[in-house]
């Protein structure tokens, strides 16, 4: 099973806030 771990940049430029994502290769 192979699980891709990807970074989301939320929130304003000056104050970034990043959500780790755990994404299956078989959902998309």
């Amino acid at each position: 099973m192979a699980v891709k771990i990807r970074l989301l940049r939320m929130g304003k430029i000056r104050n970034p806030q990043y959500r780790i994502v755990v994404a299956d290769s078989r959902t998309k």
